[in-house]
């Protein structure tokens, strides 16, 4: 089958599913590695024919800041998809993004280097034969052409930005693989690897509840005092600060708009919409190959018009010779485009169209085409009634927008040097409004923006007098502040943290009684003691696991971890030790009895998953050494 459209895709989601279909034993773990968020950069980046600044060049190739930015808003729209509302701002704070998204980037950048370095290219048919194959692109099975451009639309995305993020993303699945494929692990390797990831251990373990000691526990007013002079500086007030601050935003400087202006702009939208005509095509492909020349093609091709012309249904035709399999089961139907979604040749001859004509033979590098325009849509538009909120709202923003970025160059100007707010504030006929007081853990108001509420607790700005910078909270608003008085933490009264003070060596003691029925069970059972007969005179529960293995999800994980962590016992020496639970829990182990995993000794099965599994663990180290390389040996400038 061969696809002609010249489409693509490359959103996140959609690039996953590619990579998890990959082939080969280690292309996916290494494929987990090296991802990438490519389907992240708007439209503008890549087609923008301005030299930006850049924010990292590696090898030569600059990374733009723009870029950055793309990425760092990607890693904001990730988190806040993740957490929503119990998201923490400062998690969302520019400055703490900008690293991790840096360094996704250069990885990136390196990986598409060394590709081109190992000349590896993705072609034109690699890239139609997966967007054809992707369920997103899909309608009953197969693929839409309409379900293709109303999927690109609804994520803002055209077809060459599109190409060019699939391309990428595909050039590194294509690295990736050719590393792995070139792992190779020795028989010791499988036998070391199977003995460890196979071993099974037999180990007992005594629980110690901390709940057996904090209901006996009693605390002193003289500890408790002797606690609090001790920690004073553990029971402190919080800082608060309290500042003064002018706002900016874009609804200071909107002004009316006139039913003549209105109309106006509702004329422009009319005249746009017209110009975003959409037209449905469908196609008869004939190819050109070893078996067909061209002259032949275009004969076959022009009998098929002629017997169409001649009152040939098109779709019969359609099923009966084109070679694009995709379409022809669908009476030749691609879908709509907006002028992009097929080659050059294909759009100009479509555009020159009449609903229901046929065009004359047009040639692609996918061979000859028979193109009918089967109709043509464009998007409805409402009344001037209806859109005349929206259209009103716009314009006041429009005009707003250039007024309020003059105005915060002029308040940057005038507060650089202000010993308060007041006169940048009357110079620009603004308010100076006061704030209430707050703490490091107020998250409301301004405080809910992480650069306001640190600027708020600068000690140059506090110490000095000093204005702090114009903060931009968003395109649309802005914010300076004053701070005017700052209280800083104070010791808190003894009866104010009496029972916080209570509780915490109520803790402590309870923690070192079972610390200390530990360390004794530990020591008895180092002399050869047995856990059942330990627990019982203890009157404490005890468990036996008998074959247990790493991934036994019936024993609790810290537990588990700790048994297969712990030395083999050897006949002299017992293998003990203790563990703290997260609850304060005490739990003392002993490890029985090691026996490593065997290959021979597994099933066919599972040996198969075990050897994939060691083989797999050899590409991720064999991928991690040479994409190690392409790091050190590289030439990175973080600007």
């Amino acid at each position: 089958m061969r696809f002609f459209f010249d489409s693509e895709s490359g959103l996140a989601s959609m690039l996953q599913n590619i990579r998890n279909n990959i082939q080969g034993k280690a292309a996916k773990v290494i494929i987990a590695i090296i991802v990438v968020p490519f389907a992240l950069f708007g439209i503008d980046s890549l087609f923008n024919s301005s030299a930006p600044s850049s924010a990292a060049v590696v090898n030569g190739e600059k990374i733009s800041e723009a870029e950055l930015q793309q990425a760092i808003t990607l890693q904001k729209r990730r988190l806040l998809s993740m957490m929503g509302d119990q998201i923490d701002p400062a998690m969302l704070d520019d400055s703490i993004l900008r690293k991790p998204a840096l360094n996704t980037l250069i990885k990136q950048q390196l990986l598409l280097q060394a590709a081109k370095d190992e000349n590896i290219e993705i072609s034109a048919s690699q890239l139609n034969a997966t967007i054809a194959a992707m369920p997103q692109f899909q309608e009953d099975g197969r693929f839409s052409q309409e379900r293709y451009q109303q999927v690109l639309r609804l994520q803002g995305y055209n077809s060459s930005f599109f190409k060019q993020l699939l391309k990428s993303d595909l050039t590194i699945q294509q690295l990736s693989t050719a590393v792995a494929g070139s792992a190779f692990i020795s028989d010791a390797e499988l036998a070391r690897s199977v003995g460890l990831l196979y071993e099974s251990r037999d180990y007992h373990f005594i629980n110690i509840p901390l709940a057996m000691y904090t209901k006996d526990v009693s605390v002193s007013e003289d500890e408790i005092a002797a606690y609090y002079a001790a920690n004073a500086d553990a029971f402190l007030s919080e800082e608060q600060v309290r500042f003064s601050y002018i706002e900016l935003t874009e609804q200071q400087f909107y002004e009316p708009v006139s039913e003549d202006q209105v109309q106006a702009e509702y004329q422009r939208l009319v005249d746009t919409n017209n110009a975003q005509i959409e037209r449905e095509a469908a196609h008869i492909l004939i190819e050109i190959n070893d078996d067909r020349s061209r002259e032949d093609a275009s004969a076959q091709l022009q009998k098929i018009r002629d017997d169409i012309v001649a009152g040939a249904e098109f779709g019969d035709e359609a099923k009966k010779f084109s070679a694009d399999a995709g379409s022809a089961a669908n009476d030749g139907l691609l879908g709509f485009t907006s002028g992009e979604s097929f080659p050059t040749e294909f759009e100009e001859a479509l555009a020159n169209l009449k609903v229901g004509e046929l065009s004359p033979i047009v040639e692609t590098e996918a061979g000859l085409h028979l193109i009918k325009l089967v109709s043509v849509r464009k998007p409805e538009l409402p009344s001037v009634d209806e859109a005349r909120l929206e259209i009103t709202e716009r314009l006041r923003e429009q005009k707003a927008q250039p007024r309020l970025v003059g105005a915060v160059d002029t308040l940057k100007d005038l507060v650089f040097n202000a010993e308060s707010l007041a006169m940048p504030a009357k110079e620009m006929q603004l308010e100076v409004q006061q704030g209430d007081w707050l703490s490091k853990n107020s998250d409301n108001g301004l405080f809910a923006y992480p650069a306001v509420k640190q600027a708020a607790f600068n000690a140059e700005l506090r110490n000095q007098g000093l204005n702090s910078d114009v903060i931009e909270l968003s395109s649309e608003q802005y914010v300076v502040l004053h701070i005017e008085e700052y209280k800083a933490p104070q010791p808190k009264v003894l009866d104010d943290v009496r029972n916080d003070i209570q509780t915490i060596l109520s803790e402590n003691k309870a923690e070192a009684a079972a610390l200390a029925k530990a360390e004794e069970l530990q020591a008895a059972l180092s002399a050869g003691g047995r856990a059942e007969e330990i627990a019982k005179a203890q009157d404490l529960s005890w468990n036996g696991v008998i074959d247990g293995k790493r991934n036994d999800i019936s024993v609790d994980t810290a537990i588990r971890n700790q048994a297969f962590a712990m030395p083999r016992p050897q006949p002299s020496k017992a293998s003990v030790s203790t563990l703290r639970k997260n609850n304060g829990d005490r739990v003392v182990m002993q490890l029985l009895d090691v026996r490593y995993g065997d290959l021979a000794g597994l099933k066919q099965s599972t040996a198969l998953d075990a050897e994939t599994n060691a083989y797999r663990n050899k590409s991720s180290q064999e991928f991690s050494a040479y994409f190690n390389s392409l790091w050190e040996s590289a030439e990175i400038k973080i600007n």
